[in-house]
């Protein structure tokens, strides 16, 4: 077996020929190499599954195309005073004349008002249960102002996605932003992937001074510029927008893009999750919404309730009891450092360049016509030159590689050396446990029926025990002369003379069959 391992060091380990001196040598000698194999091949593999890709960075931008930032707007005053005044009459049977109007007109503002990180008013309606069957969320709906934006970008002819959304500020709307349709709910268990959504507006760098502008009538708000492909946070920072006041910020992005075939590894070793993979009830993965997916689980834990900032998860909704059960807990503080979630394989990070703010003067406008006191913010973004690329570094066919490198190194075989080996051990101990196996087989037959014949010659001396009279007592002559006529008969004796013992079971049986107790009686004794 030595010779067909192709292995020098077996070889010469098994050869009988060598002193035991030099057999012990190659025998430490190849244990030793087997063990640097083994270590190295185990630091390879270490490296692939851990840490197999790199960041780089990118400057070949001329060719670059990128996407505009979104903003989150969130308006200042929600609520519009005649649905609230039909939705408290239709409820709760309270008109305007009534004492207890303002007292549901607090808690709608209460409820409009609320965010997660400022829920303190809502909380305080916890012990009337009058409020305890109450939707929030479909309140809201019920008594939203719905607002008007004209939007003009660099690409006229590009219509901007904008959309009415719940996020963790409250009721707001989010311009430009694939994951509206996220926080509208229209994509929970599944029902949307992230293929069907509205993409947002692109700009190609080198060629394009890419912009968005949008005017408010008669509103004023507060709005989060952020990543189209994720959601304002209630942490984030935000930008004060008040009645006509223009302003023009300009935003620098720090990109980051992952190659084709980062998608060959999994999760955990490239530390990151494309936007179209599916995780938990959702198919469009964002780091903003795992976040606020936990902080929302953990609200479900705690109080058994959902608040009504996250629709695109299931659950009963957090009436103002529940919101005072949050309270109580803290939360979402601690859920803050608590909740990690692994990083977007595409990032895209926008931080302000410049910030220009005037203000038309509200002195020079008629305040009598709302319609014409406009308010307007524009955000430009500045071509970047520098991006960060995501890039595998080790690849599955790089460890074969590494693996056929340390086994020549320290061991001086193949591939095809390892399959020889294989097959060469595989074969003889085949062989040999098919010989073992025939030779147990043959002893276990032959003990099988050595016992049986001996079983059956005592049954039938016991059967016809008491029929057998006893003989006449010879003489020791006639005995011996007796003795040898019996063996002569029985064929006892093989060719050479002497004493043929291995047939002694096969004419025992020969006997039984005969059927002759005498005989058998003669025999015996």
């Amino acid at each position: 077996m030595g010779e067909e391992t192709g292995i020098l060091a077996f070889k010469l380990m098994v050869n009988r020929n060598l002193h035991i001196f030099e057999r012990l040598f190659w025998l430490f000698t190849f244990i030793g190499s087997i063990y640097g194999a083994l270590e190295i091949s185990t630091l390879q593999l270490s490296r692939f599954l851990k840490s197999p890709t790199v960041i780089s960075v990118d400057r070949n931008y001329r060719d670059w195309v990128g996407y505009m930032p979104a903003i989150t707007l969130c308006y200042y005053d929600h609520i519009d005073s005649y649905k609230a005044n039909e939705f408290i009459l239709e409820n709760w049977n309270v008109s305007i004349v009534d004492e207890d109007y303002f007292y549901y007109m607090d808690f709608l503002y209460a409820v409009v008002n609320a965010s997660a990180s400022n829920y303190v008013d809502l909380a305080k309606f916890a012990e009337d249960k009058r409020f305890d069957d109450v939707d929030l969320y479909d309140l809201i709906q019920a008594i939203d102002r719905p607002f008007e934006q004209i939007i003009n970008t660099y690409e006229g002819n590009f219509e901007v996605p904008v959309m009415s959304v719940m996020t963790e500020r409250g009721s707001c709307y989010v311009i430009n932003s694939s994951m509206g349709e996220v926080l509208a709910g229209n994509a929970k268990f599944g029902q949307i992937s992230f293929d069907d959504l509205k993409k947002p507006l692109q700009c190609h760098f080198g060629k394009q001074q890419c912009f968005i502008k949008i005017d408010l009538l008669e509103s004023t708000g507060m709005i989060d510029v952020h990543s189209p492909f994720e959601i304002s946070s209630s942490d984030s920072s935000n930008i004060a927008l008040h009645k006509s006041d223009e302003i023009v910020a300009s935003y620098k992005v720090l990109e980051t893009v992952a190659s084709t075939n980062l998608r060959s590894l999994n999760v955990d070793q490239r530390k990151c999750v494309f936007h179209d993979e599916e995780t938990s009830e959702l198919k469009i993965y964002s780091k903003s919404v795992c976040l606020a997916k936990c902080r929302a689980t953990m609200a479900v834990e705690m109080c058994n309730c959902v608040p009504f900032f996250y629709t695109f998860l299931d659950g009963p909704s957090c009436n103002p009891a529940g919101f005072e059960c949050l309270l109580d807990f803290k939360w979402p503080v601690w859920a803050l450092h608590i909740c990690k979630c692994p990083n977007t394989c595409i990032e895209m990070e926008y931080t302000i360049h410049t910030l220009k703010k005037s203000s038309w003067g509200g002195s020079t406008l008629d305040e009598t016509k709302t319609d014409v006191v406009t308010s307007s913010f524009r955000w430009d973004l500045i071509p970047p030159k520098v991006r960060m690329r995501r890039d595998v570094v080790f690849s599955f066919e790089d460890l074969l590689v590494s693996f056929g490198g340390t086994m020549a190194l320290f061991l001086g075989i193949s591939f095809i050396s390892i399959i020889s080996f294989v097959y060469s051990l595989v074969r003889h101990l085949s062989a040999d446990f098919l010989s073992l196996s025939k030779c147990i087989y043959r002893s276990c037959r032959k003990l099988s029926r050595r016992l049986e014949n001996r079983r059956r010659m005592q049954t039938m001396l016991e059967r016809n025990l008491l029929e057998v009279r006893p003989t006449k007592r010879l003489s020791p002559v006639d005995s011996v002369k007796k003795r040898r006529e019996l063996l002569l008969k029985l064929r006892y004796k093989d060719s050479d003379g002497a004493l043929d013992v291995e047939n002694i079971d096969d004419d025992g049986e020969e006997m039984i069959n005969d059927g002759n107790p005498s005989s058998l009686y003669e025999f015996l004794n």
